[in-house]
């Protein structure tokens, strides 16, 4: 039988880049590797890791906070 996959609550900006760093290590990619990947900047993507907040993401679990939603962070299987 499968186990549950784990699952990681977000209640915040830093919450969301917690989680990507957490994965972005697990598998191994450099900020610099992903941040070319994407066409962004490493700087960039150290920000988002960091959990720095911008006005959208803010009021968006706010949003999210008054209706009552969870969000869940679960991290997807690679392709083999």
């Amino acid at each position: 039988m499968a186990q549950p996959t784990p699952w990681t609550p977000a209640r915040s900006a830093r919450d969301l880049g917690r989680f990507a760093r957490t994965v972005r290590r697990r598998r191994g990619i450099s900020q610099t590797a992903l941040a070319d990947e994407l066409g962004l900047t490493r700087q960039y993507v150290s920000e988002v890791e960091a959990g720095v907040d911008n006005l959208y993401i803010t009021r968006l679990f706010e949003i999210f906070d008054e209706l009552g939603v969870d969000v869940r962070l679960v991290e997807r299987e690679q392709d083999a």
